[in-house]
């Protein structure tokens, strides 16, 4: 009788702790923090849980660069804005890849990042993981590569455990977040931000300043550093593109728009073998239109050193599609 008696306390024990895990899993919009709601579009869009399951003509990937640039609304009703702030390639190729599971494939797929995003992965573990942005499925074979060109920033040591804490909810991973929150504090505020970007398909801002003058961190640069990490962003877009050409998407490969007092900063040397990465990338698609120099706009256009703002994000969209 001891026994029972011990295995029932210990059920009585466990259930806060799976309480709190069945919150955590259930209940996202309650305590993450204000990049997820448009983390969650991307994947509910890509799995064809949003817009009817509309199948658009123009896909727009990218980094927030992308997605504060590009307003679907002004390119038309098949378009839909799936960038991601703080993105890279890797995140893109798979949210394309689910996005080809459960659409038709698009005519068009335009690519932007900001040039530091084609070799510097900075938001892999805080946000990538952290908001489980990659189907379970896929993580093997991510982290195979990972492994095999040396990536720190995604096979770090201690990534297994941080992998799993992510998938089960546990507290080690999401509790400070949740107390923060406490518990539905920022219910709220994610589910307006959810609206508001599923109403402008995907478009959204980061930055809060009326105009901005002074230099981006891309004038901090002086190369492209060719390590591990830059090796899996390239490994990814070339991913990325060959999926486009095997699916028979027409690929735009644009570049973002800097001010003009980050143009006249950049080191010559870096910004050249920026541009010499993205006429290598290019050659791997046949169906590719690309630009490997950045658009130079007056610093009127811009909320903060690296986004567009409102006034620039029309500016912009004309500019790339047309009026």
């Amino acid at each position: 009788m001891k026994l029972p008696k011990f295995i029932g306390k210990c059920i009585l024990a466990a259930i806060p702790a799976i309480a709190l895990i069945a919150f955590t899993l259930l209940c996202p919009l309650c305590y993450m923090d204000e990049e997820y709601p448009a983390w969650r579009h991307a994947k509910m869009t890509a799995a064809g849980k949003l817009y009817d399951g509309t199948d658009f003509d123009t896909v727009i990937l990218g980094d927030s660069g992308a997605m504060s640039s590009i307003k679907p609304e002004l390119v038309g009703d098949g378009c839909i804005n799936l960038a991601l702030g703080g993105a890279t390639s890797i995140e893109m190729y798979y949210l394309l890849s689910d996005y080809l599971k459960h659409h038709d494939s698009p005519d068009t797929v335009v690519i932007m990042f900001a040039p530091f995003h084609y070799w510097h992965i900075d938001n892999y573990e805080k946000r990538t993981v952290y908001f489980r942005a990659i189907a379970a499925g896929d993580l093997l074979g991510l982290y195979d590569n990972a492994k095999a060109v040396g990536a720190s920033s995604v096979s770090y040591d201690g990534f297994e455990t941080s992998e799993i804490s992510a998938r089960l909810g546990l507290p080690n991973k999401y509790l400070p977040a949740i107390e923060a929150a406490r518990f539905i504090g920022r219910y709220g505020d994610n589910v307006r931000s959810f609206e508001d970007i599923t109403n402008t398909r995907g478009y959204g801002s980061f930055g809060h300043e009326s105009e901005w003058y002074d230099p981006s961190y891309e004038t901090s640069y002086e190369d492209m550093v060719i390590d591990g990490d830059a090796k899996l962003v390239a490994m990814y877009l070339q991913k990325l593109l060959r999926l486009c050409e095997e699916n028979g998407i027409h690929v735009r490969l644009i570049q973002p728009a800097v001010n003009t007092q980050t143009f006249e900063g950049l080191n010559e040397h870096y910004y050249g073998a920026y541009r010499n990465f993205i006429k290598q990338a290019a050659s791997v698609c046949s169906d590719i239109e690309y630009e490997d120099s950045l658009r130079v706009y007056d610093g009127q256009f811009f909320a903060d050193p690296s986004h567009l703002n409102g006034k620039g994000a029309e500016k912009f969209t004309k500019e790339v599609f047309g009026p």
